[in-house]
């Protein structure tokens, strides 16, 4: 699609979690808002504002971004987040020519319900599956029966993985309505270190000539981070060089940390918390580990993916289907910290496995996550379900799930 192809876009992204929230699916938001900007469209986001010290209107890399006020309280988060969005959608809905939503659940009904009333197309993003995906959700009775129709009605449903889009299907889209987009990804930021830089910053951590494993991954149950570590157990009883490198924050940062001071080698694992700059941990480490129970397309996976990285992941949406395509490393069952270990040690004892691996995922990066590439597929599925003028050369293969 070309700019003679198809007028640009006024596009609002509703993303509940925004800058300076970094988690994964805000940043996949944020990367898609940048990439479509830089392409020629006029993209909004409309987020919330939850701490008074966040500015209520600002502009980054051309994405204007609107912070809703909203009340961070137990009980009424969710009421005054929904009537500001509400509120919002009802004075400026109507200069937009699609809404796209990054959540489920009351976000996307309100948005839904403002796109019937405008007759905008509405595109809603499934982040997760599983006990944490959209039929999961939404809840019955009178009130979720209005919420799912709001949800049905939608224009289009954007999935992740196979996974993600058998549940749209099983919560009742057509498969029509589904598209199966990947995350964005800067790939050219996200790349392997050079030998020389990758020692450096080895020494400069105090990691040389150690084995080095990293999870980014929010400190939240379905992460399953006492999993990873009871693997690091039995892990360090066969390695003695070796660190385990945890980023991320959330709500069981404590828990985290106590199973972390009672592991069996607690000076061999770093919990280092949130940081926005996991680049340079990407690029010493030699596995990363994903340990989740479910996931939709894990981010940070992607990113090492990209950094050029051997991976050992549990069973989960999205690695599944990374895993049939291209061998990056091992795949073990939910919940089996006897397996992780035994992945472990598997790339361990081989490092050219683990750099045949690393530099098959980071082909495979730069070829189906690129920022360009992922942009292409969202124009292209937003002209498809009515977000723009129709191309002249048709709706080429890869907006609907592939199997």
């Amino acid at each position: 699609m070309t700019q003679k192809e198809t007028r640009p876009l006024r596009i609002l992204m509703v993303s509940p979690q925004f800058r300076p929230i970094t988690g994964g699916y805000e940043r996949a938001a944020e990367r898609l808002s940048r990439g479509l900007a830089a392409a020629g469209h006029k993209v909004e986001v409309v987020t919330e504002r939850r701490k008074l010290g966040w500015p209520r209107h600002e502009i980054s890399k051309g994405v204007v971004i609107h912070r809703l006020p909203v009340l961070s309280y137990r009980g009424i988060h969710t009421f005054s987040s929904t009537w500001s969005l509400f509120f919002f959608l009802l004075i400026h809905g109507r200069r937009f020519d699609l809404l796209h939503i990054h959540q489920y659940g009351w976000s996307a009904a309100v948005a839904s319900a403002m796109g019937l009333l405008f007759h905008k197309p509405v595109f809603l993003k499934l982040t997760n599956t599983g006990s944490f995906g959209l039929d999961a959700a939404l809840p019955h009775g009178m009130i979720g029966s209005i919420l799912r129709w709001l949800h049905l009605n939608i224009s289009c449903c954007i999935v992740t993985s196979a996974r993600a889009a058998d549940e749209a299907q099983a919560f009742g889209f057509s498969e029509e309505k589904i598209c199966m987009i990947p995350n964005p990804l800067e790939t050219e930021v996200f790349r392997p270190a050079s030998d020389e830089k990758k020692s450096r910053l080895r020494n400069e951590l105090g990691l040389e000539g150690k084995f080095v494993a990293i999870c980014a991954a929010r400190l939240s149950r379905e992460k399953n981070h006492a999993m990873l570590i009871k693997a690091w157990n039995l892990f360090v009883d066969k390695v003695e060089n070796a660190e385990l490198i945890l980023l991320g924050q959330g709500p069981l940062d404590e828990d985290v940390r106590r199973l972390t001071a009672s592991s069996k080698r607690p000076d061999t694992i770093r919990v280092l918390g949130q940081t926005d700059h996991p680049l340079h941990w990407y690029q010493v480490a030699d596995v990363y580990t994903l340990s989740s129970d479910v996931e939709g397309l894990s981010n940070s996976l992607m990113e090492a993916l990209s950094t050029g990285l051997s991976v050992v992941s549990t069973h989960v949406s999205g690695s599944e289907d990374i895993f049939e395509a291209v061998d990056i490393g091992e795949m073990v069952p939910v919940d089996d910290h006897a397996a992780m270990a035994e992945a472990l040690l598997t790339l361990e004892k081989n490092p050219h496995r683990r750099h045949d691996c690393g530099r098959r995922a980071r082909k495979y990066a730069t070829e189906h996550y690129s920022l360009d590439a992922i942009t292409k597929q969202m124009e292209i599925c937003y002209q498809h379900h009515g977000g723009g003028e129709t191309s002249e050369t048709g709706i080429p293969h890869g907006t609907k799930p592939q199997r």
